[in-house]
């Protein structure tokens, strides 16, 4: 059966190489959009989204924390009792829920907590808090290097500055690297899906439509070969859609200012990234192909595939925001969402083998049950001639 799969393969993709220009227009967009995209928006520049000034509210004053925040020259500290409503408008950019008993607990040298909430929804604010976080992790570490025995020797925590809005360029703060760790995974899943419906309505509905799936069967090749065949072509130019989104995002991190990723970025991770890229294609591959063995021509089959693209992005919306931190074992269990979240580990140098390990096997067994699913179909006369 393989080796009649892999002729089925090869038959397709002359098919698909005949139309030289669809191909390499479905190859070159996403290569040359994406970067554009992304300096459209930031320019490579983090002033932009950097404003001189954070404003942010705290939960209480009576504090060193508090007073730290405040000798900073570009935090300011706004009072509220309503710190949810000035997240969502804007007004603050973050919120610090502090340790009722934070100044104490540092004299007995004892774990302390402080919380630091912003608007998930909100580009600016979400930006904004990685530089509440630097101040946040400054100010545990001047516990670290020194001991205070009573709460007035912790007024000259007040007085320290640090700065830390000034490293924003230096790369301390890497606003390119935090658009890519956002981006990426959507156009990733979005082309992956798009690069997919295409090729999966031409080799399913488009042969129906052409009269070629009949001399095609009447070879006496298997059948489950035939679906193993279409659906390894439909997921290689799904894998070529979305690695050309990557290389597009890489070439933006290298011509911006960001390259923190980069850094991080070793055979290792493009290896990750590549087996995410063929298991997200693959996922879109089995589904649009299904629906293309179903629809009774190519135009319908494109009209269902739209609506996969469209709930393809959900999960990806959901997750722009999300810190890989947040991650729980369910999102690894829900297709597509659990691809968004190893790309968003392998991107954010947090790589977890276990997770990685879960998303790999369960995706392999939903793309099993969907070749399945596409073998009964294409087994059945009423289906593939439907007129």
């Amino acid at each position: 059966m393989f080796k009649q799969a892999l002729i089925i393969f090869f038959k397709e993709l002359k098919c698909i190489m005949r139309d030289l220009k669809t191909f390499f227009v479905g190859i070159l967009i996403p290569f040359f959009l994406v970067p554009s995209i992304l300096f459209i928006i930031g320019g490579g520049k983090a002033e932009q989204y950097s404003p001189k000034v954070i404003n942010i509210a705290v939960s209480n004053k009576d504090n060193s924390f508090y007073k730290f925040m405040s000798a900073q020259d570009d935090i300011a500290i706004i009072e509220t009792n309503n710190p949810e409503k000035f997240l969502d408008s804007g007004e603050i950019s973050s919120y610090v829920i502090i340790d009722e008993h934070l100044d104490e607990k540092i004299i007995k040298n004892e774990p302390f907590a402080l919380d630091i909430k912003y608007n998930e929804f909100s580009v600016n604010s979400s930006i904004s808090y990685s530089l509440v976080s630097g101040y946040e992790e400054a100010y545990r570490e001047i516990f670290q290097k020194y001991s205070f025995e009573r709460i007035e020797d912790l007024e000259q925590v007040g007085e320290m500055k640090i700065n830390l809005g000034e490293q924003i360029d230096s790369g301390l703060i890497d606003f390119g690297s935090v658009f890519f760790v956002m981006f990426v995974p959507m156009m990733l899943i979005t082309y992956s899906c798009v690069g997919t419906s295409t090729t999966a309505a031409d080799l399913g509905a488009g042969e129906k439509e052409r009269g070629t799936l009949e001399p095609l069967l009447a070879t006496g090749v298997e059948r489950s070969a035939v679906v193993l065949g279409k659906l390894l072509a439909t997921t290689f130019m799904g894998v070529l859609s979305s690695m050309s989104t990557v290389v597009g995002f890489l070439i933006y991190l290298i011509i911006s200012s960001a390259r923190s990723v980069l850094n991080n970025f070793n055979i290792m991770s493009f290896g990750a990234l590549l087996v995410a890229a063929i298991l997200i294609s693959v996922f879109f591959a089995a589904i649009n192909l299904t629906i293309s063995i179903y629809a009774k021509s190519y135009k319908e089959a494109q009209t269902y595939s739209m609506f996969i693209v469209l709930l393809a992005m959900f999960p990806s919306v959901f997750t722009l925001m999300m810190e890989t931190s947040r991650i729980n074992f369910s999102y690894l269990c829900l297709p597509v969402l659990n691809i968004i979240c190893i790309i968003k580990e392998i991107l954010s140098n947090s790589f977890n083998l276990l997770h990685f390990n879960v998303v790999v096997g369960l995706n392999v067994l939903y793309v099993f049950l969907l070749y399945l699913v596409m073998f009964k179909l294409f087994k059945k006369e009423n289906i593939i001639f439907r007129v």
